[in-house]
């Protein structure tokens, strides 16, 4: 492309003038249009609204665009602005794999997941589950009828409704097992997956959201290797302050295996034998021994170990994450993003609250992968000593009034804990339906004249959502 044209271009872009882009361009011949020529069109046109005809300008151009990210980008952009969100969230992570971390990318992906909530993609997995349930039976009682591989890519296609590389388990006895696999956000979601089980299944089919392990022993074989569960032998420790265990583990094969290799083959060796839920929830540490030690049992005695040690120090075994609530406090900081001021706070996903401070988005985007949305509520305040208690309890109620009357009726979301900062108070929701959960709460908040209300992502540096004003804001 002509140097001064590209120049020429730039400059009416920067300066929002797209139809001389548009008149200038279309003088030239499609026939001797080029590719980044005709990529520039179509930009014009995007911008200036008319998404059809730069879709038609860059679907002419597809051998060339497939592997350029700025093509892939626009593709995307004009997909979504005509409501095919589906296909325009394709196109984002296409760009997002040719060109990583572009900011502008990652904020449409975003907002692509978040126009397919994950309520609704659970839904349509449920009813692909039931117009499929007779061929899923078959596959349960005919196993060996099947190829492993056309089970897999049959119930993916079920799965994909969801997100693409969800991990799952079909096994006798009409059991279906969604797998953890060490992603900490699934055990967020899973559970609200099978809580909306259509009730035409139960009675007949099981369905776990995680593994929920097992005391029988069995063959284990990985890296070259096989392993007896009961000859893998265990030490354990137990912190009574911090109420979790450390694990101590040797098998001679086992042991043998590079390290790398044998702490992943134990790993999942645990979670398979505890349950992803209580592995999760309770093993802070693990550590490989070179021989057997006093005290060491085998490994499938560890479940039963750890729930008998939990009770015998009066505390109650946990293996869903979400029922786990822990309290932390902060020193205040001086800085322009929210949560700063925080003081005190308790939630169920502390690993979310680390990453906000961090100003890390990982745990975030693997939950708006799924179409979920990890936000908050905050409210400014002022009040002295003796306030502040008022305005913590109207807290408290006001996150059970919403849990109760706008989260569970139509499984809107989950109540993650709240915070207490020396400005705000914060109240964390994990959504599995933003847009329906906005037009529930903003009726609600508007019973409470006396705070303003705002919505923010569970991230820094996003756009934040004035929800209701106060009476003073009024004035």
């Amino acid at each position: 492309m002509d140097k001064e044209l590209k120049q020429q271009i730039d400059s009416w872009t920067n300066a929002d003038e797209h139809q001389n882009v548009i008149d200038t361009l279309e003088k030239i011949s499609p026939s001797k249009r080029n590719f980044e020529e005709t990529g520039l069109l179509a930009r014009a046109y995007n911008y200036i609204g008319k998404y059809e005809t730069a879709l038609a300008l860059l679907e002419s151009t597809l051998d060339e665009g497939a592997q350029d990210t700025n093509w892939n980008f626009r593709m995307g952009y004009a997909l979504y602005n005509l409501g095919r969100i589906k296909e325009a969230l394709s196109y984002f992570t296409k760009a997002n794999e040719l060109t990583p971390d572009d900011e502008d990318t990652i904020d449409f992906i975003r907002c692509c997941n978040k126009e397919m909530p994950f309520k609704n993609r659970v839904d349509a997995f449920w009813q692909w589950f039931l117009q499929n349930e007779a061929e899923l039976s078959r596959i349960v009682e005919k196993r060996s009828e099947y190829d492993a591989d056309d089970i897999i890519r049959f119930i993916t296609q079920g799965t994909d409704l969801i997100t693409e590389n969800v991990y799952f388990n079909i096994g006798g006895g009409y059991e279906f097992t969604f797998s953890i696999e060490g992603n900490s956000h699934l055990f967020y979601l899973y559970p609200y997956l099978i809580s909306r089980m259509p009730e035409k299944l139960k009675g007949k089919w099981r369905f776990f959201p995680y593994n929920q392990g097992t005391d029988n022993s069995f063959a284990f074989q990985m890296y070259g290797v096989e392993v007896d569960m009961s000859e893998v032998h265990v030490a354990v420790g137990y912190c009574e302050e911090q109420n979790d265990f450390t694990v101590s583990f040797y098998e001679k094969n086992l042991c043998a295996l590079p390290e790398d290799q044998s702490y992943n083959a134990f790993y999942i060796m645990l979670e398979t034998m505890l349950g992803e839920g209580l592995s999760y929830q309770y093993i802070s540490e693990v550590k490989r021994m070179d021989k057997t030690g006093k005290g060491m049992f085998p490994l499938p005695a560890l479940r039963r170990y750890i729930t008998e040690t939990l009770k015998d120090n009066g505390k109650k075994v946990f293996d869903n994450p979400q029922e786990v609530f822990a309290s932390y406090r902060l020193e205040p900081q001086e800085n322009e993003e929210l949560r700063y001021d925080v003081v005190a706070g308790s939630t169920c996903f502390y690993g979310l609250v680390s990453q906000y401070y961090q100003n890390d988005t990982e745990l975030f985007d693997n939950m708006n992968q799924f179409g979920a949305q990890a936000v908050f509520l905050a409210f400014p305040y002022e009040s002295n000593d003796e306030e502040q208690k008022e305005v913590m309890k109207f807290r408290y109620d006001l996150e059970d009034r919403i849990e109760r009357e706008v989260l569970k009726p139509e499984g809107l979301g989950l109540l993650l804990g709240g915070a207490t900062g020396t400005e705000c108070h914060y109240m964390d929701f994990l959504l599995y339906d933003v847009r329906a959960f906005m037009e529930k709460v903003v009726p609600v908040l508007h019973e409470y004249p006396q705070y303003s209300f705002y919505l923010s992502d569970f991230r820094q540096h996003c756009r934040l959502i004035k929800l209701s004003k106060s009476e003073e804001d009024n004035c």
